[in-house]
């Protein structure tokens, strides 16, 4: 189970007509006991609850007065991370004959009185915000909404945005709703929250939460729409329309990457992880020849591991998941076969409780799966693909028939890449998921696939029973991370000679003729002659050769822009090795 975490609002959600009914009470304890952590998020003053009543039992934390009061029970501890709405607004409010409510960090009425609380906000410069809940007036110190006070509440014990389901009623769960991982309306909602949540129930209030916790229960999850902003962008189809994958069905479900040697599989791996990066999904690489360091590039994402050092120890690999929101690469190069497949097998026994206790983390890749889970199987094989029945993995491998025939069974989507052999082919028809029956998505075709183009095939489940099978051949879209594997080919490995770059030199010079590799480029960039440099820069022969031959778009950028400013002589010279130069460094710096 994914979504662990609940954020439930209270008036006409769970409770209806003011009132939490009794067997509601008595569900929401059976998701506690299941496991699952359930927030209260309400724009109910705070000295609305007893500390020592059903509320204070049940929730873990008490997000109250929208957001701007974040209330702990277990250890009886209150935070107002936002303040109080400032002491000059509250006096000029009070001067208001309007009825109004006073929390712990807001103030309250009702319309129509929004009118006379607004042109105090604009006499007085602001110092506060207004939220609407149906025909509650909350004014509010600044920062202070549902969302942000549920992201205090998830930070203080552990859980992520990204575990989150919440439901609500009303246009203050608006923010509620954009932090959650899944948004869930209940059916006496407004016509405008039934716009952006993912999921509306067919009841109201409690009867709507009983059955939608019922359902989480049994591992069912409520007929959604994906929103656009949360599909990971893949590339391309010929035609140029975008091709996306489902962020939430990637992670309920497996992921297989599938292709022949060096046909770009750890680079499609890389790119999901990159999109999923971007959306705050903590992710763990499992690395067998460190081909995603490039990924530290983000600002969350840390390489641990590589040749010559020691593996990191399983339990700071586990502490780093649980406390921190940084993703982890595990770079096993350098170490044999068997001291990583022991590792591997200790370090997924100990994310079991972590993932069973926080979902973290989101989404688990491990490339090379042939290496640890071979086809004559074996305890580490078991125990991965009974991990598998929980969803978020994602594997690599090159040799479908190299792999235990229970990995491929578990696998629900699948991305492939160049495939010559026809007996893998077949091999791969028997697990591809029903929405893929024989013959829909032209396996035959893999063997003639270009390079650098991949064929989609994934069930997104919009719902339960009807999955909606996307099969699509495509190109993958520009990485934000370089490849490693790519940056060791082409920084030092010597390109073979139909693929140099071959510099035009006129009359006699002693120096280097050609360049091998970038860094035999930015070394010859000191030496030739100004006009070798004039001549290439003018017919953009550096920029097509650092981008079609090395594929390095970035540098490539820098020198069209650099070859459209008005240099001579040896100030063009300083410009250009500057511009190499310093790229160069960025990139050797990820390796």
């Amino acid at each position: 189970m994914r979504l662990r975490v609940l954020a439930l609002d209270l008036d006409g959600t769970i409770a209806e007509n003011g009132v939490v009914a009794a067997e509601t009470w008595k569900v929401l304890q059976q998701a506690k006991a299941a496991g699952m952590a359930l927030l209260l998020v309400t724009g109910r003053t705070l000295d609305s609850f007893a500390s020592g009543g059903p509320f204070a039992e049940v929730f873990e934390a008490i997000i109250a007065e929208d957001g701007a009061v974040v209330y702990f029970p277990r250890n009886d501890s209150v935070m107002l991370p936002f303040g109080r709405v400032s002491p000059e607004v509250r006096k000029r409010l009070e001067a208001l004959d309007v009825p109004l409510e006073r929390g712990s960090a807001i103030d309250s009425t009702r319309v129509p009185h929004d009118e006379r609380v607004l042109q105090v906000l604009r006499e007085t410069g602001g110092g506060a915000t207004v939220e609407y809940n149906k025909g509650a007036v909350m004014v509010l110190p600044p920062g202070a909404t549902k969302g942000t006070g549920l992201h205090v509440a998830l930070q203080e014990l552990g859980y992520s945005a990204r575990s989150v389901l919440a439901c609500g009623d009303a246009e203050n769960d608006r923010s509620l709703f954009e932090i959650a991982e899944l948004a869930v309306a209940v059916a006496n909602t407004t016509p405008e929250m039934k716009l952006v949540a993912d999921a509306v129930l067919p009841h109201a209030d409690g009867e709507g939460v009983r059955t939608l916790v019922s359902d989480l229960l049994s591992g069912r999850i409520p007929p959604r729409n994906p929103r656009p902003e949360r599909r990971l962008f893949l590339g391309h189809k010929a035609d140029l329309t975008p091709v996306r994958l489902d962020a939430f069905s990637l992670i309920q479900g497996n992921l297989g990457i599938i292709g022949s040697s060096a046909t770009g599989k750890s680079w499609l791996a890389g790119l999901l992880a990159e999109e999923l990066l971007k959306l705050g999904y903590q992710i763990c690489i499992i690395d067998p020849e460190g081909d995603y360091r490039g990924l530290r590039a983000f600002a969350h994402a840390l390489v641990l591991g590589g040749p010559n050092t020691r593996l990191p120890p399983v339990v700071d690999v586990s502490t780093l998941n649980e406390y921190t929101n940084v993703s982890l690469i595990l770079d096993l190069s350098g170490h044999a076969l068997d001291e990583r497949t022991t590792y591997v097998a200790d370090l997924l026994h100990a994310l079991v409780g972590l993932r069973r206790r926080r979902s973290r983390p989101h989404w688990l890749l491990i490339d090379e799966i042939q290496s640890f889970c071979p086809r004559t199987g074996g305890p580490l094989t078991e125990f991965i693909v009974e991990q598998m029945r929980e969803g978020g993995f994602g594997v690599v491998g090159y040799r479908p028939s190299q792999v235990a025939p229970s990995v491929l069974q578990a696998i629900d989507q699948w991305i492939f890449t160049r495939m010559r052999i026809r007996e893998e082919q077949e091999i791969l028809q028997h697990y591809l998921p029903q929405c893929c029956p024989p013959g829909t998505i032209g396996l035959s075709n893999l063997a003639t696939l270009p390079l650098g183009q991949a064929l989609l095939c994934a069930a997104e489940h919009a719902d339960n029973d009807h999955p909606v099978a996307s099969q699509v051949a495509f190109e993958p879209t520009q990485r934000l991370a370089p490849h490693v594997r790519h940056l060791h080919k082409y920084l030092r490995a010597p390109l073979p000679e139909s693929k140099r770059f071959y510099f035009h030199i006129e009359g006699s010079y002693s120096g280097a003729r050609s360049a091998a590799s970038l860094w035999e480029f930015r070394e010859a960039l000191s030496d030739l002659p100004i006009r070798t440099l004039r001549y290439h820069l003018d017919r953009a022969d550096f920029e097509r050769w650092i981008r079609e031959v090395l594929h390095f778009q970035e540098l490539a950028r820098r020198l069209r822009k650099l070859s459209r400013r008005p240099l001579e002589g040896e100030e063009l010279r300083e410009a250009l090795v500057a511009t190499v130069g310093n790229r160069y460094e960025e990139l050797e710096s990820l390796i």
